[in-house]
């Protein structure tokens, strides 16, 4: 992650399960895992929030954000939650939340992503 950009959605909203009929659980992947503090600030700091898809109906784990939907809502929400993202990308740089520990671990991070996509170019056509 680079200061400027901060944690962005990468790839596209994949169904992992069916919950009930037209519900999903509804995976989307991250650049990078979150520290607590975004977390902290991705769930406390939006506005204009719909009342039946608040920032906590989001699970954020490791690089993965999860959430539940039927299939006509999924670019309503992701979109939402991109919103969500952005916000807490822009409150994290405003308040120079960033130590020097955490930049060493986020670059750490993109190399192993960098290797891990390496290894899966080479593995595809397996």
């Amino acid at each position: 992650m680079t200061e400027t950009n901060g944690i962005r959605r990468i790839g596209p909203p994949v169904a992992v399960q069916k919950v009930r009929d037209n519900v999903y659980m509804i995976q989307v992947a991250l650049s990078e895992p979150p520290s607590a503090d975004w977390k902290r600030l991705f769930y406390d700091t939006q506005r204009d929030v719909a009342p039946d898809f608040p920032p906590r109906a989001v699970d954020l784990s490791a690089n993965l954000i999860r959430f539940r939907s039927d299939a006509e809502s999924v670019e309503q929400k992701l979109a939402a939650i991109e919103r969500w993202i952005e916000r807490a990308n822009q409150k994290e740089a405003s308040l120079g939340v960033r130590s020097e520990d955490e930049r060493r671990r986020r670059d750490e991070h993109a190399r192993e992503r960098q290797d891990l996509d390496e290894l899966n170019r080479r593995w595809a056509k397996l």
